[in-house]
């Protein structure tokens, strides 16, 4: 009796270890309230999982947001042709990528641009990005307004500056630092009315030198003429009379200001130029091109035998002239040197560092070969860099416009304008300076002199 007693013990204790081994009935969870529950929620699985599966998620992945583009605004000048090409270009640039949306806002000429930046500035609401006419860049850089942007062109998305034609770039720099990008760059070009040269018993060509060009315009004066004719209409504009004033200086061998903004406008070289320009308005074989329709106007109605114009002009002045036009290198004296002119873009520094990076995107772009090959044949504007220049595109472009052709080969002889240019009121004491020696008749020494102190006065009061 006692062993089967025992003998049930032991039974008992090895079901009681047995039952101690085996896993617990799992307790159901009750439902989560549906307050709590997310839209998105994923129901748990209606089975254990594998060992080594990963566990269920509560909550359904959050999708990644999508990234807005970065939004920026650029300012524009130049109308027609020029303008139509930018709002292009800005079209290609939003439609083929979604990194960054440009604006573009046309403000009017160069001048009236400039003074739009200065009250923006002051009350600072700039742009993103801005064109310049590019003596006006330095005065802006100088001031902090201007965003250096060497370590964009330098960087993982920048691009290979030695690519660019060097003359075309050298006024996109102050102070060392690269402050813009060339864009709607141009020189002065010589057209002549081919019609006028042949009936003078002149040869198809440019005058080589001023003093041919002098030679030129009394064979092509008839005093006599209805209308009357002269060799050339001098410009008088407020943003041209300086540019073509300064080839004839450069001619001459005067530098017109040094790197340092000191005025040379009374040196003897700067002052043979002008006596030179005076004796033939004197002679009455050049006129002040103080016309309704401008100096271009006396060219194109063909009361001038002779023009200095804009690359940029280029087209407008070829197809719309009721004669053949005849185009050249501007004359020489003792060196053959152009000042370059049009636009460079920049960026701002009061843009945020995101909108900035957007902006060299942007510029880029706008100054990229593919870019740069198109403006250029929608306008007549220079290439700015030795890709475009030697793009099949561009070759096939100045195969078919010869006249072009000799537009881009005077690029050997461009230098920035002078330092001085920079100084806001520089152009209208230029535009004075000229209207004194041929429409006042000043003496050249005395209206040198009298420009040079008013240069010099500007600078220093609002650049200095």
């Amino acid at each position: 009796m006692n062993k089967l007693i025992g003998t049930m013990l032991v039974l008992f204790v090895l079901f009681g270890a047995l039952a101690g081994c085996a896993a617990p009935e799992p307790t159901k969870a009750p439902p989560p309230a549906p307050t709590r529950a997310p839209a998105t929620s994923v129901p748990p699985a209606a089975t254990k999982p594998p060992a080594t599966a990963a566990p269920a998620p509560t909550t359904a992945p959050t999708a990644a947001p999508v990234q807005a583009p970065v939004k920026i605004v650029y300012w524009r000048a130049l109308s027609g042709a020029p303008g139509n090409a930018q709002e292009e270009l800005a079209k290609r640039f939003n439609a083929a990528q979604k990194e960054v949306q440009v604006e573009v806002q046309f403000q009017g000429t160069y001048p009236e641009l400039r003074r739009k930046l200065q009250a923006a500035l002051a009350a600072r609401t700039t742009p993103d990005l801005v064109m310049l006419d590019s003596p006006q860049m330095p005065y802006f850089a100088k001031n902090g307004a201007l965003a250096p942007l060497d370590d964009f062109a330098k960087g993982a998305d920048g691009v290979d500056l030695k690519n660019f034609i060097p003359g075309l770039l050298g006024d996109s720099y102050y102070d060392g630092k690269l402050y813009a990008m060339p864009f709607a760059r141009s020189t002065p070009i010589l057209y002549y009315n081919r019609d006028m040269f042949k009936a003078a018993g002149l040869p198809d060509r440019a005058p080589e030198t001023w003093e041919e060009f002098y030679d030129f315009c009394k064979k092509l004066t008839k005093k006599d003429a209805t209308p009357a004719r002269v060799g050339y209409a001098v410009q008088m504009g407020a943003t041209t009379a300086h540019w073509y004033f300064q080839e004839l200086l450069y001619a001459y061998g005067s530098d017109v200001s040094d790197d340092k903004f000191k005025v040379l406008l009374d040196q003897p070289e700067a002052i043979a130029a002008a006596k030179f320009l005076q004796d033939m308005v004197k002679e009455g074989v050049v006129v002040p091109g103080t016309g309704p329709d401008g100096a271009q106007g006396e060219f194109t109605n063909q009361r001038a035998g002779m023009h200095f114009g804009s690359t940029g002009s280029l087209v407008n002045i070829i197809s719309t002239s009721k004669f053949q036009v005849g185009v050249g290198f501007m004359p020489a004296a003792k060196r053959r040197q152009v000042p370059i002119g049009g636009s460079v873009i920049a960026v701002l520094s009061a843009s945020p560092k995101e909108k900035q990076a957007a902006a060299w995107k942007f510029l880029k772009f706008m100054t990229s070969t593919e870019s740069n090959v198109y403006f250029v044949q929608k306008t007549g504007y220079m290439p700015i860099s030795t890709s475009a220049v030697n793009s099949a595109e561009m070759k096939e472009f100045m195969t078919k416009n010869p006249a072009f052709k000799v537009a881009v080969d005077q690029l050997q002889f461009v230098r920035p304008q002078a330092s001085i240019i920079a100084v806001p009121e520089s152009t209208e004491i230029f535009r004075q300076l000229v209207e004194k020696l041929t429409v006042g008749l000043v003496d050249p020494a005395t209206a040198m002199k009298e420009a040079t102190a008013a240069l010099t006065k500007a600078y220093n009061e609002s650049f200095k």
